[in-house]
């Protein structure tokens, strides 16, 4: 099924920047959706994450309780990246990057920098302080973008988190680290 999102246009949704040198790229929080628009950010998941992308059953009461963001081209309908947050709730101003995913396409660009850190002002608005999340520890590229280009530090390296020999680091990151770069 093909990923578009020509439905955003008449949902609620709060513009939060937009991504400039990559194309005409914005950044959008999802607020609402229709049948249509989940199902098309369902496969644009299971697109990049096979089997353990995220599916409607998990994806609705993400729309409504934490914070879903998207990319999207300003006069295309292709959804260009997906980021997906959850709140912590042992620390109150801490939360966890669920999923990550940019279209293969844009990839390459400094685009998840830039989606992150446009993310990261959002975040900070709402009074969050820290992103957790896990990376598999053979991901180099992703790796690279969360310590090297934003900044986050590796607190733990967790064996066999996900099933035998999927092992994870857990890293995590100061957003005022990202916001005053």
């Amino acid at each position: 099924m093909e990923t578009t999102l020509e439905e955003v246009a008449s949902l609620p949704k709060k513009i939060l920047g937009n991504l400039d040198g990559v194309g005409n790229l914005n950044v959008y929080a999802v607020q609402d959706f229709n049948l249509k628009l989940l199902n098309r950010i369902v496969n644009f998941g299971l697109d990049i994450f096979g089997e353990a992308g995220m599916d409607e059953w998990g994806l609705v009461p993400q729309i409504s309780h934490g914070n879903v963001f998207i990319i999207k081209e300003e006069n295309e309908k292709y959804i260009g990246g997906l980021a997906i947050f959850m709140r912590d709730w042992e620390e109150k101003d801490k939360c966890y990057l669920y999923d990550l995913a940019i279209r293969e396409e844009f990839q390459g660009n400094s685009l998840g920098y830039h989606f992150l850190k446009i993310i990261c002002e959002e975040l900070k608005e709402h009074g969050f302080e820290y992103i957790t999340l896990t990376v598999d520890v053979d991901n180099d590229p992703a790796i690279r973008l969360y310590r090297d280009k934003l900044g986050f530090e590796i607190v733990a390296e967790k064996e066999d988190y996900y099933g035998k020999d999927e092992h994870r680091y857990i890293m995590e990151l100061d957003i005022n680290k990202v916001l005053n770069s």
